[in-house]
């Protein structure tokens, strides 16, 4: 082949490719879309700034403009759909749950509380509408708000199994659905999801959930007491009393802010058959004594257990409570628990 030839042959290459290359950027272009966010913000200052921070990525999308109560129409551009919740500096906390995604999203939150107001305008936004709507809605029967959940949740997910927020909302929904209905959801999802690293490992502690679930027999955990004696969960558990354990460590600033209340409860129905015991949570004995020190705990404690490998404990403060046999009858944070002991022991 002489020279000409071989430039001409290297110079077609070179198109084919660079053609090859457009043809990759434009279908990466296709998949962006224009997103537009619009909507009201109560107790905002005359001329406020907010951040739309991504939910699942943890990072800021876009700031806002408020005026006068009203967001200043705000718009850009996304590679896929965003589950979003809004954040003010020096405020704490942010404000969710709401979808960035093609089209225009209309929104109305309030500053002083922790959750979206109304949400809509958009397909996947309209029906997260009914889930903000009952989240929202104040209600004394927690069985039929949580079935309630789990059907608008399940509907969510069936019809968008492939989105962003169907996981999410599995997630959020962690305390109020047992782990066979979470692992069902999460088996509804597509398979993409199902095995992306996040919804991997909520599935793996749900499978430890599960084994604990409510209206399970407690199973076994050992540790030490603060004599650093050996002591056993059954030493308190299935001994004919109702038992509240409490999960904390010293290192958590929200789980010693609770345990006055904890010890209340205690007080309020230890003369009608209900036992308190602590179960410290990767914790040094020293650290877990100097808190039982300074906070007079005078319950019994079980240091060095491992509660997230047996009782899929993945955040603290915890709690469970146990029936007079042993059987699992509540577990999730305290305000839930709490409704238990007052439905258990009338009040």
């Amino acid at each position: 082949m002489n020279t000409n030839a071989r430039l001409c042959r290297f110079a077609l290459q070179r198109t084919i490719i660079t053609a090859m290359l457009a043809l990759v950027a434009l279908a990466g272009q296709a998949q962006n879309f224009n997103w537009r966010l619009e909507g009201k913000v109560d107790n905002a200052a005359p001329s406020d700034t907010l951040t739309i921070i991504d939910s699942e990525r943890h990072q800021p999308i876009a700031t806002i403009q408020v005026k006068n109560g009203t967001i200043v129409p705000a718009s850009g551009v996304l590679e896929k759909p965003a589950v979003c919740r809004i954040a003010k500096k020096g405020r704490r906390g942010s404000i969710g749950i709401f979808v960035l995604e093609e089209g225009t999203t209309k929104i109305n939150i309030d500053l002083d509380k922790a959750y979206v107001l109304k949400v809509g305008g958009t397909p996947v936004n309209n029906d997260l509408a009914m889930f903000i709507d009952e989240q929202n809605r104040r209600t004394d029967n927690h069985t039929a708000y949580r079935e309630n959940m789990y059907h608008i949740v399940s509907d969510i997910v069936e019809k968008h199994p492939d989105h962003a927020l169907s996981p999410y909302l599995i997630d959020w929904c962690q305390f109020l659905f047992t782990p066979t209905q979470s692992l069902h959801l999460i088996g509804m999802l597509s398979q993409e999801l199902q095995l992306s690293p996040n919804v991997d490992r909520r599935k793996e502690i749900l499978l430890i959930e599960q084994e604990t679930e409510v209206g399970k027999m407690f199973k076994e955990m050992t540790g030490t007491a603060p004599d650093g004696k050996a002591v056993r969960l059954s030493d308190f558990v299935g001994k004919g009393n109702y038992v509240l354990a409490d999960f904390w460590a010293s290192w958590c600033g929200p789980c010693k802010a609770e345990m006055p209340h904890v010890i209340e409860l205690y007080e309020q129905y230890k003369d009608k058959g209900l036992q308190l015991i602590g179960i410290t949570v990767d914790d040094t004995p020293e650290k877990s004594d100097a808190i039982v020190k300074e906070k007079g705990l005078n319950f019994p404690q079980i240091y060095g257990s491992k509660p997230m490998s047996i009782y899929g404990v993945t955040a603290i403060p915890y709690t469970i409570l146990f029936a007079p046999d042993g059987t699992i009858l509540a577990r999730g944070p305290l305000p839930m628990v709490e409704k238990k002991l007052a439905e258990i022991f009338g009040e």
